[in-house]
């Protein structure tokens, strides 16, 4: 009897150390990406779960009697913000490629609150893992999920005096307009409003994948990367706007690498966040925009709500041929590319990306008429 109880507990501590053994595996797999381990503790790390305030908390909270009468001028619209658990979903993409447009649509349902190009200080240029002020970056980025202001002072100044990054945010502007507007750059007003909506959607252009990997440390975040075919981007890049001139904007070299480098990171991603990281194409979401937004919605755990068809049937229906407008039919887009760009910039783009364009789904063109006659989108060759 005394055998078999020794018995049972060694098969007991076996198993017991062989599971611990693959925790630590598998953590250890995440820490290489994300750069951060368990212990260190850094912005960011999963916290304990995070309750919605309700707006008379909210307004009890705060001692500015201009705040206070805003939120109760809220309060109409805040009965609207449907049952919702805390999420926070990324959009991740690069310039030209529809982040925009889908960030848009996201941003309608009526419970989020969003963050629009929360990088734009860094200008044109592209952040890496390997960037000098990855640290600064990421805390600006975790914080603003979690509602946290009190380490964005650059990003604070830079919104005052471009009043775009929060006019995105029409949920915020709305506030913001009924008050004296310096009282909205104030850290701890932004995160009394802020509080008030379940959902957070963050549009990033600027951050390539690998850095961004860290805040999904954070259970709420889900993180979309939205790509679109580079001879798309680089013509859009060259004829829609003028003011793509550095080189990480310019050239499709470096479109390419990042492509490629995003590309590989998504595959890690995917298989070390399950069920917490989406590809989308550009091309997917223009040629099926109400399947597509719902699946993403989907994806993030919300319904998809009328308020978010009312956005889609009143901007499809649109056409404002503007570079930075999202009322137009996606559609017409797709393909101007290839009645605009010389193809020998078509050459270019096509050798510099040949490996990412061909898992993304993107066929090469052999001849300026193969290009006229062609259809650029093909199958995904994700494994």
């Amino acid at each position: 009897m005394v055998k078999k109880r020794c018995l049972v507990v060694s098969c007991g501590l076996l198993m017991a150390c062989y599971l611990a053994l693959n925790t630590l595996t598998f953590l250890s797999q995440i820490t290489r990406l994300t750069g951060v381990s368990e212990a260190e503790g850094e912005p960011g790390e999963a916290r304990e779960e995070y309750t919605l305030p309700s707006l008379e908390q909210v307004i009890q909270s705060v001692q500015d009697l201009d705040v206070q009468r805003v939120l109760r001028m809220y309060s109409e619209q805040h009965s609207k913000v449907p049952p919702t658990p805390p999420v926070r979903l990324v959009v991740s993409s690069t310039w030209r490629s529809g982040s925009t447009l889908l960030a848009e649509v996201l941003a309608a349902h009526p419970g989020v609150y969003y963050h629009y190009e929360p990088l734009m200080s860094y200008g044109l240029q592209q952040l890496s893992s390997t960037h000098t002020s990855k640290g600064e970056i990421l805390q600006v980025l975790q914080g603003l999920l979690q509602c946290d202001y009190s380490s964005a002072e650059e990003y604070l100044e830079f919104a005052f005096t471009n009043h775009e990054v929060f006019v995105r945010n029409t949920r915020l502007w709305s506030m913001c307009s009924a008050m004296p507007r310096s009282k909205c750059y104030n850290p701890d007003t932004l995160a009394r409003l802020c509080s008030l909506f379940p959902v957070h959607v963050m549009k990033v252009v600027r951050a390539r994948l690998e850095l961004l990997a860290s805040l999904l440390r954070d259970p709420r975040v889900r993180l979309v990367w939205l790509v679109r075919d580079p001879r798309a981007v680089m013509s859009s890049r060259k004829n829609s706007v003028t003011w793509c001139q550095t080189r990480a904007c310019s050239d499709a070299g470096y479109l390419c690498s990042d492509l490629e480098e995003d590309f590989n990171t998504y595959l890690v991603l995917k298989e070390n966040f399950p069920g917490r990281v989406m590809l989308l194409r550009y091309e997917d979401l223009a040629r099926k925009p109400y399947e597509k937004s719902r699946e993403i919605l989907h994806f993030a755990g919300l319904t998809f709500h009328r308020e978010v068809q009312d956005y889609l049937d009143d901007h499809l229906t649109s056409d404002e041929d503007e570079p930075w407008s999202t009322r137009h039919d996606p559609m017409t887009r797709v393909a101007r590319w290839m009645k605009v760009m010389h193809f020998e910039d078509v050459v270019t783009t096509q050798y510099q990306c040949h490996s990412v364009m061909k898992n993304l789904g993107y066929r090469r063109f052999n001849s300026r008429t193969d290009m006229d006659n062609g259809n650029a989108v093909g199958l995904l060759n994700v494994p």
